[in-house]
């Protein structure tokens, strides 16, 4: 084991003389603690060289390999201290945390921050993810919001406020670096999951970025079952926040409740930077949505009406969508009607419940009387 340990602390020190060019000198054997103490010191030398990309990973590894996890934190802050060979440090970054055991949950998350925050002022997310995701098969994708998506893979054990911290972190990446509020939306959406209600006031800020997102993108946002109404941090948003109101007509009403607040509120709309006609147009989308589904006949006067629009562009809009994959319906042109046989649910209100359970009792009521039915044609059978 000493031959070994020797042997480890003489491969550190011939790391660093070769990385930079440094003369040995003879000196009494070292051990592993003290070797390791002067990569520490020439850490800082080592990471700006460059041309020796495999040299210096393989130094660190090492370091990691010889004493675990003992000097993991002193790295951290020598490999973020500057930008400088950015994509070198961040290969450095993904070997401390896939070099960091799962059983050191606080420690592991601690480094996958540090890594995530660095690719972010560095513009690398893509390529720090990549690293990360080295230890894990089956991870599909090569853009930075397919290797997001699968991160809670690389979070096991780490605490309800690691979570929320990185969740936000990533939110705010998203957001900022890579211009997919969407992307940014899942985590926001993730990190208001694990607010309780006790801690919802201090959630205010997120929720009301979240809601703003969704009201922003409201078909992306539904198509995605994007669903923060009935989340605690949202919902005390309700009479504190008129965004909540606005969230929810997005989330479940009409049209004219959409233009109602509008006249009310235009304030809300300029204040969060949200698109009137933009909103306008999704709300008409939306409203289309908020037909019954089925066999039933809806004439186009009762689409102009509720759409406010003219016949000319009644089609159009229920085109855009069944392009957007918020209803499936067929169009009568001939009989100026359309059938809608599918359309998204955007929520689940307690008008649904009544309907589902009026429509449950039609079943029962019919499943009754085909039983009464085969019941009787089998006591005519035996009477034969």
């Amino acid at each position: 084991m000493a031959d070994q340990d020797a042997t480890t602390a003489t491969d550190l020190v011939s790391y660093v003389n070769a990385i930079l060019k440094e003369n040995p000198t003879e000196s009494p054997s070292l051990s592993v603690e003290d070797a390791a103490a002067l990569v520490l010191s020439k850490a800082a030398a080592v990471l700006a060289v460059e041309g020796h990309n495999t040299d210096v990973e393989g130094l660190f590894k090492l370091l990691v390999k010889a004493t675990g996890t003992t000097h993991v934190e002193a790295l951290l802050k020598v490999v973020t201290a500057n930008r400088n060979n950015a994509v070198l440090k961040l290969r450095v970054l993904a070997d401390l945390f896939n070099g960091t055991p799962a059983a050191k949950s606080s420690l592991r998350f601690q480094v996958l921050l540090a890594t995530i925050q660095f690719a972010g002022t560095t513009d690398n997310l893509a390529l720090v993810m990549r690293y990360c995701f080295r230890s894990l098969e089956g991870t599909r994708g090569h853009d930075v919001r397919s290797y997001f998506d699968n991160i809670d893979a690389l979070l096991v054990g780490a605490s309800v406020d690691n979570l929320k911290t990185l969740y936000l972190t990533i939110a705010d990446l998203l957001d900022t670096k890579q211009q997919d509020s969407q992307a940014a939306l899942r985590f926001l959406e993730k990190y208001l999951y694990l607010v309780s209600a006790a801690d919802a006031a201090k959630a205010k800020a997120v929720a009301v970025r979240a809601s703003v997102l969704v009201i922003k993108s409201p078909i992306a946002s539904f198509v995605a079952h994007v669903d923060l109404l009935h989340l605690p941090a949202v919902q005390a948003l309700k009479g504190v926040d008129k965004v909540f109101e606005l969230l929810e007509i997005f989330s479940s009403k009409t049209l004219t409740d959409y233009l109602a607040f509008e006249k009310s509120s235009a304030g809300v709309l300029k204040e969060h930077g949200i698109d009137s006609a933009a909103a306008t147009a999704n709300m008409r989308l939306l409203t289309l949505c908020a037909y019954p589904t089925g066999h039933d006949d809806i004439s186009f006067d009762d689409i102009m009406a509720k759409l406010q629009v003219p016949e000319a562009q009644v089609e159009t809009w229920v085109v855009q969508a069944i392009t957007a994959n918020l209803i499936q319906a067929k169009i009568n042109q001939l009989g100026r009607s359309v059938v809608i046989s599918r359309s998204l649910q955007r929520g689940f209100a307690l008008s649904d419940w009544k309907d589902l359970h009026a429509t449950l009792l039609r079943y029962k009521t019919n499943v009754g009387t085909l039983l009464d039915t085969i019941r009787q044609a089998q006591t005519a059978t035996h009477k034969k």
